[in-house]
């Protein structure tokens, strides 16, 4: 199951999927579960995958940044529904996690879309990516109270 179970939704998951406990048998998932179910690899595979087979083709072409920059708009499209089709995950903060999580590759890995941007600056980028990486598996959801 991909959907990250916290405190606020623990009980909704195990009513829609009886039995659900992690490995280690807690209701919760721990901080290494939330990290790998926050990262959106399938996404971001395809994405290097066909960023890569466009610029190996395309790349001395005038329209390539226009092709770059919808290839970057269907990963930012396409990781929040494939979370919902395939993996079915309805929380939508594990979803928008996700989808942040994808555009920090896209900086991290400075494609053509988004180091083109004004200011952009690829330490920055590069520092960002790891910050993300530590710090989203804390994130747990919305609280039910603030």
């Amino acid at each position: 199951m991909r959907t990250v179970i916290t405190k606020r939704n623990c009980e909704a998951v195990q009513s829609a999927h009886p039995g659900t406990t992690n490995p280690a048998g807690f209701l919760k998932d721990s901080y290494r579960e939330r990290l790998l179910k926050y990262i959106p690899v399938e996404i971001v595979v395809l994405y290097v995958a066909v960023y890569g087979m466009a610029y190996a083709m395309l790349a001395a072409d005038p329209v390539f940044p226009l092709i770059a920059r919808w290839i970057l708009i269907g990963g930012i499209v396409a990781t929040p529904l494939y979370l919902l089709e395939a993996e079915h995950v309805t929380d939508w903060v594990q979803l928008m996690v996700a989808t942040a999580g994808f555009v920090l590759w896209g900086f991290a890995l400075g494609v053509v879309p988004l180091s083109e941007l004004p200011g952009y600056n690829q330490i920055v980028a590069s520092l960002a990516f790891p910050l993300y990486v530590f710090i989203s598996p804390m994130i747990e959801g919305m609280p039910e109270r603030w």
